[in-house]
């Protein structure tokens, strides 16, 4: 009797992961006319539970690690559905550090129509750890093309760097050489 409850019990308070449709349908579109900059410092968005992020973006979770989730939250910035072969989502993670510091990631992730992942790029950063400061922001303009601004501070000295991407027609993010 005790077992058929605890199950029960265990079932009731476990986590189900939105679905793919529910999750396009809770996360706001993003519609831009030229380019769009994306940086790390985003304030408030609502985090997503562990169970969605799990099913649907499991690709950016740390490989090897057992509580892959500890002190670290996600949520969905935003979606670019107007490409009929992918959809683009811009995915916030945010990393809390036991001496208070917050690192800040955003990621591209794209996926098929059906919620398949395809690929996943670090857009933008922004935090300190140790002797580093990281600022990485990215542009992306309307043919999906992506010009990655890198500015980091390593041990008082500063490194500047310009990458170039383009999203093909798959849904991969492609490395241009530097124009």
């Amino acid at each position: 009797l005790l077992i058929p409850l605890l199950a029960i019990g265990l079932s009731v308070k476990s986590q189900v992961p939105l679905t793919y449709e529910q999750l396009l349908a809770s996360t706001p579109e993003i519609s831009f006319t030229d380019s769009l900059l994306i940086d790390a410092q985003i304030k408030e968005i609502p985090a997503l539970d562990s169970a969605t992020v799990k099913k649907w973006f499991n690709a950016v979770l740390p490989a090897g690690s057992k509580n892959r989730l500890k002190n670290r939250s996600y949520a969905i910035v935003g979606k670019i559905t107007s490409q009929p072969n992918f959809d683009l989502f811009v995915l916030l993670e945010e990393k809390k550090r036991p001496d208070s510091s917050r690192v800040q990631v955003v990621y591209f992730i794209t996926t098929k129509k059906e919620g398949q992942f395809i690929a996943k790029l670090e857009a933008a950063v922004n935090g300190e750890r140790k002797q580093s400061g990281y600022n990485i922001t990215s542009l992306l303009c309307k043919d999906y093309k992506i010009v990655q601004d890198s500015r980091i501070t390593v041990n008082d000295k500063s490194y500047t760097d310009m990458t170039y991407y383009k999203i093909n027609g798959g849904g991969r993010f492609i490395l241009y050489p530097k124009e």
